[in-house]
């Protein structure tokens, strides 16, 4: 027979597990509790657009000359924040933004012109249950995830549960076609509820003015059913329904379900999931301590916890090594049957407990992960949700929260933001900071940080005969999400085991949980001096109260349990703030063998596991193991130091011990910040000491040599890089950049700055217009903006030809003392030439104006003979360099004090041409040959010559 799998569902009130029914507005009865009236989402007030009060954006016409642009921006007294060639500019002044608005928009250069206004996020949902029965959204950072990404697209989540409600208004156009594993001829009908809620918080319409807001916003979901109505199924239904999901094209599958027991067949079919590409997440269970439940504990599957909505842990989230993430999962509002909903009531839960609703917040996300990177395999869904969830109780990776919490923004790419606050933890974390107690006379103190062990101690000489008696707060899982289940370890002196006692939960009847205050006591009989361990038997922290009370005499007692392998542990446990040139440390509770502490003593990354090599030595006589790192710790990180295999010197194994601290979080080093200049932009590097809670570089400029503040200046980058180039500067202009390193608690680093001085570059030219085979000479200058000059400044002169648009380099040329340069040039086609000055580490780059240099042809003339009789015929001839095969020139004459055109010929290959002239009057006549200009040489003329007809 299959081992049956149970639906996670914690045993506490039904207010808390099965949840209460949203009301209908004027309905009666006590059907449901609490009785809650639902409201419309109702968006706040409009206040009016808000807008920046000293800029405004201009767009200029595009035929409008820089030199315009400059001179209506300096009519409105305005300053360009990029340059005025730019498609749209910010423009900022002195006087209010709709005052300078008027200004610009009356210059005719300006095409468009607006005030500068401030948009916000628009994707909060408009479900009416969302803004008051779904704050736990928030927590994981849905709310901002949305304004990312509102699609799962392409993949499709399987949910495997007890079916759903496929026609609730919430889900409709949301659902696949399903499967049911118990009868395939019947649709996944859902008769118990639980898989309607897990669907919904997947899948719910989002922004559809209905009940929920679902995690993936618009996703599509195949229900599949492999639990019955009781809300529970067989690893066969499991299995099955898995395959089925994996065939149909699921690529996300929640499995809010579990048990006890390790099944092999299903563990291969949750293989065979992923190696078909299937990402998986499941409920980590609700036990309240460390027992695996399957199928979460496998290690391809996503193990999700349960916190409230303020990320603290719940007493009954499982807990251990095979948790990898946690979600909310008490307090849920989610979709359910309408046919199990009273009349007068809304299909919608209310109060739902279990990290059955945490698995699907998980699921969710994942998906929506994967669409974003759709070639991500199962591990790299995982291994993203995980690095980007926010620690959360000890530090470092741990057994409660695992990676920590969710993030949804984080992981879909969105800025990181600050771990959850561990608790205060105590100081009596080892035996060696044990509280003393007096029999007789009762402490009180609380569970601070999951996993808080609260040593105390009663000295004495002689032996003891006591009881041990704990009393907790009232255990109400209906009411409190965190709980306190007493549990009692004592030891001897040499932290032997003496006694045990644990009351890990109330009692239940029918199973409602039955609210009381939980009482653990043991009698322990002592020869010497005792110790006394006080923790909870679930995993969460609780910030009320317990009381603790040592009684004379008593009764029975046992101690199942190893006898504690240390007797002090610096930094001590759960601690902050340690130097990074600490070196921890593990004094033992007895001898034991100094190879093992040597081989067995570790330091690791309490969060990625990275061991941190180190040193191990041993005192014998103090028992105690020093490990010294190879370098110093890094700041703000949380550290493991941890024994295992160390060999008791009386023979046998020591327990495996542990214990986290994190190094003080110290404000970051400041940047090596680098750069250069170059034309219209610079080019910004900077280089970063080890920061392990770095949240972002910050990098600002002002125009001038005033440095700007972390709220002055114009805002160049924010994020995680290590370069930035800054385009759209101006020249002529000096820049002033300034970088902070923030980490993740707010700290900033001492500013780094970069400073880039204005330049200024100019040409000239002995001639604008030459002869062919004439040279022209070029005189250049590049000075800072105030005339100093730089000897040796590498200067580039370009050219091109008038007809094409690429320049090549001409000369590369560096400055005088006096910052100028010269150069000859013969050009042999009308020619256009600028000078570029690349800019380096300290000054900004320039560029000239283009100048433009006309090449004429050169043209030789000869009339011959220069004197003829009326009726004889002369010739006018010559050649034209360069050649121009084919092209017509023109023979022009003198009259009436005006040249016109008389004849034409196309040009020889050699450039030759030659007009023949009978003049039809005497006297005396001027001529020339006329070269109209072409793409590549200006017009030119001959010299004029003068026959004279007797």
């Amino acid at each position: 027979m299959s081992r049956p799998t149970l639906l996670l569902r914690m045993l506490v009130p039904a207010a808390v597990v099965a949840s209460g029914l949203v009301v209908l507005t004027g309905s009666s009865g006590s059907a449901a509790e609490p009785r809650l009236i639902p409201s419309k989402f109702h968006p706040t007030a409009a206040s009016g657009p808000a807008y920046d009060a000293k800029s405004v954006l201009v767009q200029f016409k595009p035929k409008a000359t820089t030199s315009a642009r400059k001179a209506a921006l300096a009519k409105a007294k305005g300053t360009p924040e990029v340059s005025v060639t730019s498609e749209v500019v910010t423009v900022s002044g002195d006087v209010p933004a709709p005052e300078l608005l008027k200004k610009v928009k009356a210059d005719p250069t300006v095409e468009l012109a607006s005030l500068n206004y401030t948009r916000h996020k628009s994707a909060t949902p408009n479900d009416w249950l969302y803004a008051n029965y779904q704050k736990y959204l928030p927590t994981v950072r849905v709310d901002k995830a949305w304004d990312l990404s509102k699609s799962a697209g392409a993949q499709t989540i399987g949910v495997l549960d007890t079916g759903v409600d496929a026609g609730h208004p919430d889900l409709v156009g949301h659902l696949l076609p399903g499967y049911n594993t118990f009868n395939t001829a019947l649709a996944p009908n859902d008769g118990d509820g639980h898989g309607t809620a897990v669907t919904g918080i997947i899948a719910a319409g989002t922004l559809n003015s209905v009940g929920v807001a679902g995690v993936a916003w618009n996703a599509k979901v195949r229900p599949v059913k492999v639990l019955d109505d009781t809300g529970s199924g067989d690893d066969s239904n499991v299995i099955n329904g898995l395959n089925w999901a994996v065939k149909n094209g699921v690529r996300v599958i929640n499995m809010s379900l579990g048990g006890a027991g390790d099944n092999p067949i299903l563990h291969k079919a949750i293989q065979n999931a992923v190696n078909a590409g299937v990402v998986l997440v499941a409920a980590a269970g609700n036990t309240g301590d460390s027992s695996l439940n399957y199928p979460a504990a496998y290690p391809e599957v996503l193990s999700v916890g349960a916190t409230n909505r303020y990320g603290v842990l719940t007493s009954f989230s499982t807990y251990g090594d095979s948790v990898d993430i946690a979600a909310p999962g008490y307090d849920i509002t989610s979709t359910a049957p309408r046919a199990g909903t009273p009349a007068g009531y809304e299909p919608y839960f209310l109060g739902m407990a279990g990290t059955s609703f945490s698995s699907p917040m998980v699921a969710g996300v994942a998906a929506l992960v994967r669409n974003k990177w759709p070639s991500f395999t199962p591990a790299q869904v995982m291994a993203r949700l995980k690095a980007t969830a926010r620690d959360a109780g000890p530090r470092g990776n741990d057994p409660y929260y695992g990676a920590g919490i969710l993030d949804a923004y984080y992981a879909l790419g969105g800025a990181r933001t600050t771990d959850f606050a561990m608790g205060v933890a105590d100081t009596n974390d080892q035996p060696a900071r044990a509280t003393q107690l007096t029999s007789g006379v009762a402490v009180s103190s609380t569970i601070s940080v999951e996993g808080d062990v609260d040593w105390y101690k009663i000295p004495s000489d002689t032996s003891l005969d006591a009881t041990i008696v704990v009393t907790g707060p009232t255990f109400d899982s209906g009411t409190y999400a965190q709980n306190f289940g007493p549990t009692i370890s004592a030891y001897d002196a040499n932290l032997e085991p003496l006694a045990f006692a644990q009351t890990a939960q109330p009692p239940v009847d029918n199973g409602v949980e039955r609210p009381q205050a939980l009482t653990a006591s043991t009698h322990v009989f002592s020869a010497g001096t005792m110790y006394i361990a006080i923790r909870n038997a679930n995993g969460s922290r609780d910030s009320r109260a317990y009381s603790l009370k040592i009684l004379a005499g008593g009764v029975g007692g046992s101690a199942p349990i190893d006898a504690y392998p240390v007797r002090d542990v610096q930094p001590g446990t759960l601690s902050s703030g340690a130097g990074v040139a600490t070196k921890p440390s593990i004094t033992f509770a007895q001898d034991v063998l100094e190879p093992s502490v040597l081989s067995g003593v570790k330091l690791s990354n309490a969060t990625t596991g990275a061991a941190i090599p180190a040193t191990v030595s041993y005192n014998a006589t103090t028992r105690q193991a020093v490990a010294t790192p190879a370098v110093p710790l890094p700041e703000a990180t949380a550290v493991r130091i941890s024994a295992t295999g160390v060999g008791w010197g009386t023979g046998g194994t020591a327990p495996s011990f542990s214990s986290v601290f994190s190094t003080a979080d110290l404000a970051p080093a400041k940047p090596v910040f680098t750069g250069g200049g170059v034309y219209l932009a610079a080019n910004l590097a900077w280089k970063l000491a080890p920061t392990p809670d770095l949240d972002q570089v910050i990098v600002r400029r002002n125009s001038s040599s005033r440095v700007p503040t972390l709220t002055t200046g114009t805002l160049v980058y924010s994020g995680t890089g290590t370069a930035v180039k800054n385009t759209g500067l101006l020249q002529g202009v000096t820049y002033t950049y300034a970088a902070w390193v923030r980490d993740r608690a707010g700290h900033y680093s001492p500013v780094a700055v970069k400073q880039l001085l204005g330049m200024k570059s100019g040409i000239s030219t002995t001639s604008t217009l030459i002869s062919y085979g004439g040279a022209i000479t070029l005189r250049g200058s590049t000075l800072r903006i105030d005339n100093k000059a730089y000897t040796g400044l590498p200067v580039n002169v370009y050219v091109r030809p008038k007809t094409s648009s690429k320049f090549t380099l001409l000369a590369a040329l560096k400055t005088s003392s006096t910052g100028t340069l010269s150069l000859t040039h013969r050009p042999l086609v009308s020619s256009v030439y600028m000078l570029t000055f690349p800019g380096n580490a300290d000054l900004m780059g320039t560029r000239t104006a283009d100048i433009t240099v006309q090449v004429k042809p050169a043209i030789s003339a000869t009339l011959a003979p220069a004197s003829i009789r009326l009726g004889s015929t002369t010739a006018f001839s010559g050649y034209v360099a360069p050649a121009h095969a084919g092209k017509l020139v023109y023979l022009q004459q003198y009259g009436n004090k005006v040249w016109k055109s008389i004849a034409s010929v196309k040009l020889s290959t050699s450039g030759k041409y030659a007009f023949g002239i009978r003049p039809t009057v005497r006297g005396q006549i001027a001529y020339r040959v006329w070269f109209p200009a072409d793409a590549d040489h200006a017009t030119s003329y001959t010299v004029n010559k003068i026959l004279t007809i007797s």
